[in-house]
């Protein structure tokens, strides 16, 4: 039953061929953090942190710890942390944050403290690292259907709704009208999973081979004239990248991972059918890319540094991430 909010009436005209209803430019040198943080929100900003201390330690765990089965000294992950701008106390308390949040699981080696990621945890870097292998390298071609979602929020769940809308847009849908999503991915039952979590009910899902909006098309939900401001952002500030020390290239490195990852939430990953030409996505992880590698080996010396300042044995064990293209 579609709500109120998306009645039949307010709805565009669908073809239907499956539905689900459910009753409840360069420069010379490397990105500041400060640089940073303007790229990924894309306004300029004085502030020096560039991200949540979280989404910061998930990207450590991802870009040099991953598939370990030991767990990492919790000062070599402060110390880690404090190079990308994290002062000591918040980074101690983010990790207990974490722990509490299920993400991440703790131990003891004499008298340190290791931390490693739970189950949970390795299910979010795992969807992060296959989000950051594949986004903008692939283009698959569009079988031309839409997935469509509506559903209501009760009054009692109304401090759901910002979860709701951001996990929507997380997942790559837009709004067309209040409790009208669409996506162009088949993705509407990952949809359902994620509004029942969150506590929507009165939840329709549909899948449409032909969506016709009026007075604008499908594809104009999202603002793409903004994503493409964003991408410029990015690309005129990931510049060459001259020889750096380790902490600058660690900050650096995970400040642009942490910059091209905003594209998960920006880009709703359109398909290039529905694309102005031109779009700069593949160009943009071109550079991503190009940077984010050029920075590897200094960055992967640093965290090994921080390492090995707790634990020889465990110093090798530090590794860097690659990409295949």
């Amino acid at each position: 039953m579609i709500s109120r909010e998306a009645s039949p009436a307010a709805s565009p005209a669908l073809n239907i061929s499956r539905a689900t209803v459910v009753g409840a430019g360069r420069g010379k040198r490397c990105p500041t953090i400060d640089r940073m943080r303007a790229l990924s929100e894309g306004k300029a900003t004085s502030s020096a942190r560039a991200e949540s201390p979280s989404r910061q330690v998930l990207t450590l765990f991802g870009d040099y710890w991953w598939q370990v089965p030991e767990q990492i000294p919790s000062a070599a992950l402060v110390a880690a942390l404090g190079d990308v701008g994290v002062a000591d106390a918040a980074a101690r308390a983010t990790l207990s944050r974490l722990m509490r949040a299920g993400i991440l699981v703790n131990g003891r080696v004499g008298r340190r403290t290791v931390y490693g990621l739970s189950a949970r945890g390795e299910d979010i870097v795992d969807a992060q690292r296959e989000w950051l292998e594949t986004f903008g390298r692939d283009s698959q071609p569009w079988d031309g259907a839409w997935s469509v979602i509506a559903f209501s929020v009760p009054e009692e769940h109304r401090y759901a709704r910002h979860q709701v809308r951001s996990r929507l847009r997380w997942l790559g849908y837009a709004p067309l009208h209040d409790g009208l999503w669409i996506s162009a991915r088949d993705s509407e039952i990952k949809a359902i999973e994620e509004l029942r979590q969150l506590g929507a009910a009165r939840i329709t899902a549909l899948r449409a081979t032909e969506l016709v909006t009026e007075p604008t098309r499908p594809q104009d939900a999202w603002d793409l004239s903004e994503v493409a401001q964003r991408y410029a952002a990015f690309l005129g500030q990931v510049w060459d990248v001259p020889p750096l020390d380790g902490a600058s290239a660690l900050r650096d490195r995970t400040l642009v991972g942490l910059a091209w990852q905003r594209f998960r939430v920006d880009d709703p990953g359109l398909p290039e059918e529905l694309l102005p030409a031109d779009w700069p996505r593949r160009h943009a992880r071109a550079r991503f890319v190009e940077t984010h590698s050029a920075l590897a080996a200094a960055a992967e010396a640093r965290v090994r540094q921080h390492v090995a300042a707790i634990d020889e044995n465990l110093a090798d064990l530090v590794t860097h991430r690659r990409f295949s293209d």
